[in-house]
């Protein structure tokens, strides 16, 4: 991360600012030729143990009978390695012979806007419902979405499959929202499943967690996050970044953002598209805190002009950029 502290990914360059370089890193976290920007994702291209993907397998088998609970780490992958690993689930695209078909989707920047007008924020597709808790808006409309959730739930399909309902960031429901949740556990039919997910499996009343089956995300290990790298973006950056020693770098910038696969990947694709990017470039700090404290400060020293339109500009690119490389939100 030196050449970025700084200045040497010649982003401070002085001149007028006429757009904001590197939004794209923000707006688009996936390109063209990335597994993970296909409707179909492939296990293979998962950021998450063998050990994480063969229980949440197992358990989509045995037609998920009884809710699941996934905790782990803000970031580290769990709602997209659950729906990675759909296609294994029976209960999803009921009728499909061949789980392995490519017309199954499992990613859900494809799915769909249950009622735009009054609950825009539910996602569908087919049978599989998702909720992220963490996007509503106060305790009144958390109530409202879990309600209609329940709703949903308790109507049946028109050929009786069974409805799934992925709720993620429940730690975000306080207590009688949780109580809530726990009587919508209680009345689970034979039509109905339910997934939920938390950062923080401390802030989950003791009867959720009863009634689920409690699975702790696990993230690769060094040799397994080296594959599934190359898997991922073997197309799109050149062969020389996939050698041992940058390998290894990449390794320590995921292992430094506490597994937090997306930041990681935005900073490994905005490091590669600097200029003159070495191997002795790539290096961090212990923690994302020193880091933005070292950025700021340096910023700081260098640009922070007062009386300067041209210093105005300077500040928004600044800005955009740690947007862009996911340091600031």
């Amino acid at each position: 991360m030196d050449a970025f502290l700084e200045g040497e990914c010649n982003i401070f360059n002085s001149g007028n600012v006429e757009t904001t370089p590197n939004i794209v890193f923000q707006q688009n976290r996936f390109e063209i030729g990335e597994p993970l920007a296909n409707k179909f994702i492939c296990e293979k291209a998962l950021f998450a143990s063998s050990e994480f993907l063969d229980n949440i397998r197992n358990l989509y088998k045995a037609n998920i009978d009884i809710p699941i609970l996934v905790s782990g780490f803000a970031g580290c992958g769990k709602i997209t390695a659950i729906l990675g690993m759909m296609p294994s689930c029976l209960a999803y695209y009921p009728g499909f012979n061949d789980r392995d078909d490519k017309h199954i989707i499992n990613n859900l920047s494809y799915f769909k806007i249950l009622d735009e007008n009054q609950f825009p924020k539910i996602f569908f597709n087919e049978n599989l419902f998702f909720c992220n808790i963490a996007l509503l808006m106060g305790n009144n409309e958390i109530m409202n979405y879990l309600e209609h959730i329940y709703k949903i739930a308790r109507s049946r399909s028109i050929d009786g499959s069974r409805k799934i309902f992925i709720i993620s960031h429940i730690e975000c429901c306080n207590y009688e929202q949780q109580r809530y949740i726990t009587f919508m556990l209680d009345k689970i039919n034979s039509t109905t499943s339910y997934i939920l997910t938390t950062t923080n499996s401390n802030k989950i009343i003791k009867k959720i967690r009863t009634f689920c089956v409690n699975i702790h995300y696990k993230y690769p290990n060094e040799n397994k996050f080296t594959n599934v790298f190359k898997i991922n973006f073997n197309a799109l950056f050149e062969k020389k970044f996939f050698t041992i020693n940058y390998m290894k770098k990449f390794w320590e910038i995921y292992r430094n953002n506490k597994w937090n696969i997306g930041r990681s990947i935005a900073q490994i694709k905005y490091l590669l598209s600097c200029n003159d990017i070495s191997l002795e470039k790539l290096k961090l700090n212990e923690n994302n805190n020193s880091m933005i404290e070292n950025i700021a400060t340096n910023f700081i020293k260098k640009k922070m002009k007062l009386g300067m339109l041209e210093s105005t500009m300077e500040i928004r690119k600044f800005l955009y950029n740690l947007v862009s490389i996911i340091l600031m939100l």
